[in-house]
């Protein structure tokens, strides 16, 4: 059933739309109504979009039907007739300029109305064909032609003919095709239209050539047949102009004769085969290969003349039945590895690579052969290396490991497996020695070069750090609180030996050891030694950053009366309770050092004199007021400098420990800095 047309009746006076309503709905037109032109835009913008909009010319809103009809075909090409009562020739005039598909005279009768709806639903169908139509003609990407076949002149001529042709529509007007087929004559023309006048055959298709305005040529293939229009029979030309076929032939010509040529000199045995599995192509390689001539192979099925086996031959023969239909198999596209017969009898490890090609109509299989009996042979004995190796590393009592040179592990003993967790294919950074903790160039020599730097000892823990030194080739990585010492020992150019030994107890009696060299064993405070070293490092960092730092120094005052009062335990415990009040003050950052007997010294980076001099006070306060067994009160002098451009260790240390002696010259228990010390210094040296 077809689906009925829309119409939105545009009219202000109510009386006049209900009956002219009622008229389109009895007819079988769905109508929806509109009293303004800005009604009717909204509606058709809405959920409305009409088929037909019949519009009266005068209306109530600010737009009249002139105006809406304007902006509606402005946007949406819908048919418009036109209610009026007014056919002055300004009417008209403006009906015509809106492009409307004609008016209908309020009163008229309802025939008439109904007449001239249904003329413009039919009109408008029929632009909107013949406009798709003719676009269709104009830009299609072959030539098109459309002829009388009597008189032969050309009624229609499309975009792409001229433009292949050069000529212009006006010069196209005047021509026949026989101005364009060089190679035919008006009798020989019409002897190939006869068939399709008398009705014999629908269509016909022939090859030749046409010649452009310029005279140049070009080969075309050409399909005729004849169709009706308003009672004439006319002829329609669809031209194939071919010059890029015959240009893409010739050069496949010239393709094919290189690649018989490449495939005649690869190195690769090279064969092709019909879709019965017969031999077709035998390059110079599959002969020296499988002993067989060019001669003794063509034509020969390749199953039976290089499949060592009865029970495999029956597999490829259903294979490649499956092939010669549908072009596709498991094996197409595919390298695989299968056994094949030399012409002396003896089998061949051979790599083949199957691409199916579809040539003259049927599928044909190219396929590449590469002897690989070496590389087997090398497989094998790589195996065997393997297994030895293997047999080798359950008899190291230590977790131990074969490592390849893509960094995967091969294999690996049970000690391995149960304290680091490792599985055979793992990559050795994984589980091995924590290679998230590895420095970026350690990793890229690693990953460039297969193995350890040779001479480089790297230290892996679970931390932050990861320390290289010149030592033999090992790493060290933390694994459930032990530490393990591992080696990587070179079996070959392509696999390594590595394995781990516990050196956790010996690491941590290093730590001990380095512990005790820079500590102070009475107080835990750093030692002399080390505060230097931390202090020249400190000198150095401010060159670079041009930051500030300072130095406290105190002395703990009478200390000399207190191991005579109370001994010297009682001092010793003086000395610990005040490294320990420091420390507990101080910043991780900062460093305090025993400088010597009752001396003290405190880093203190980023920091200026007078913030210095302040957390001075703060000790010193603290300090006096904390109760030590035995022993009571006690006080220090303190001195504060800070690091002034061109000062060395022995200049800054001593300005600290002059500013400590006039504190205890000023009564002791007191802090003395200076803290223009630095511009008078500048001052002095200009």
């Amino acid at each position: 059933m077809q689906k009925s047309k829309k119409i939105l009746l545009v009219e202000d006076s109510r009386l006049t739309a209900m009956v002219i309503a009622e008229l389109l709905n009895k007819n079988g037109y769905e109508t929806e109504t509109a009293v303004t032109g800005e009604e009717a835009l909204q509606k058709i913008s809405g959920g409305f979009p009409p088929d037909l909009v019949l519009m009266d010319i005068e209306l109530a809103g600010e737009m009249d039907g002139i105006d809406a009809a304007r902006r509606i075909l402005k946007s949406r090409d819908i048919p418009v007739v036109f209610l009026t009562a007014n056919t002055s020739g300004e009417i008209i005039d403006k009906i015509k300029e809106v492009k409307a598909y004609g008016f209908v005279l309020k009163g008229t009768d309802k025939a008439a109305l109904l007449s001239t709806v249904e003329m413009a639903l039919k009109l408008h169908e029929a632009n909107i064909h013949a406009g798709m139509f003719e676009r269709l003609f104009e830009n299609s990407l072959n030539e098109l032609y459309i002829f009388h076949p009597k008189s032969l002149k050309f009624v229609a001529v499309n975009r792409a003919a001229r433009k292949n042709l050069g000529y212009t529509i006006e010069e196209l007007n005047t021509m026949t095709p026989l101005d364009i087929k060089p190679e035919f004559d008006i009798e020989s023309f019409r002897r190939l239209l006869n068939p399709l006048a008398s009705g014999e055959q629908e269509r016909v298709m022939f090859e030749t050539v046409h010649r452009r305005k310029d005279g140049s040529l070009y080969p075309v293939e050409i399909n005729l047949q004849f169709f009706d229009y308003e009672g004439e029979k006319l002829c329609l030309a669809l031209v194939v102009d071919l010059t890029e076929r015959r240009a893409m032939e010739e050069e496949l010509k010239e393709k094919e004769a290189t690649l018989s040529a490449i495939m005649g000199s690869a190195r690769d045995a090279i064969i092709m085969l019909d879709g019965r599995g017969n031999l077709i192509f035998w390059n110079p390689a599959a002969e020296q290969l499988f002993g067989y001539s060019r001669e003794e192979a063509l034509g020969k099925e390749l199953h039976r003349l290089l499949v060592p086996d009865e029970h495999v031959y029956e597999l490829y023969s259903q294979a490649f039945k499956h092939f010669q239909l549908t072009g596709e198999g498991n094996a197409v596209g595919k390298t695989m590895e299968v056994k094949a017969r030399h012409k002396d009898g003896r089998e061949l490890d051979v790599e083949l690579s199957l691409s199916a090609l579809r040539f003259r109509n049927e599928w044909h299989a190219v396929g590449i052969v590469r002897d690989i009996s070496e590389r087997k042979r090398l497989e094998e004995e790589s195996r065997r290396k393997e297994e030895q190796f293997r047999l080798m590393l359950e008899g190291i009592p230590s977790p131990a490991w074969l490592v390849s040179r893509e960094r995967r592990i091969l294999t690996q003993n049970k000690a391995a497996a149960l304290l680091f967790g490792t599985k055979v294919g793992d990559y050795c950074w994984e589980g091995i020695h924590g290679g998230e903790y590895l420095l970026d160039e350690y990793r890229e020599a690693f990953e460039k070069n297969g193995s350890p730097l040779p001479g480089t000892k790297c230290y892996f823990c679970h931390g932050d750090e990861a320390l290289v030194r010149n030592e033999p080739v090992n790493s060290e990585v933390g694994l459930a609180d032990k530490i393990w010492d591992t080696w990587w020992i070179p079996l070959g150019e392509d696999i390594y030996l590595h394995y781990a030994a516990d050196v956790t107890k010996y690491k941590k009696i290093e730590e001990e050891l380095r512990r005790l060299s820079i500590t102070d064993v009475l107080t835990n405070a750093y030692n002399r030694r080390y505060f230097i070293q931390k202090l020249e490092e400190e000198i150095e960092r401010s060159k670079r950053a041009n930051r500030k730092f300072s130095l406290i120094m105190l002395d703990i005052d009478r200390f000399k009366s207190i191991n005579d009062r109370f001994g010297h335990n009682a001092g010793d415990l003086v000395l610990r309770n005040t490294a320990k009040l420091i420390k507990n003050r101080t910043r991780k950052i900062d460093t305090l050092a025993r400088w010597g007997g009752e001396e003290f010294v405190i880093l203190l980076p980023d920091t200026t004199v007078k913030n210095a001099a302040r957390l001075a006070e703060e000790l010193r306060e603290s300090l006096s007021r904390m109760d030590i067994p035995y022993v009571g009160h006690v006080t220090a002098s303190f001195g504060v400098a800070g690091y002034c451009p061109g000062d060395t260790v022995d200049t800054l240390v001593q300005r600290a420990d002059n500013h400590m002696y006039e504190a205890k010259a000023a009564g002791r228990n007191c802090v003395r800095y200076n803290e223009e010390e630095c511009s008078k210094r500048e001052n002095s040296s200009r």
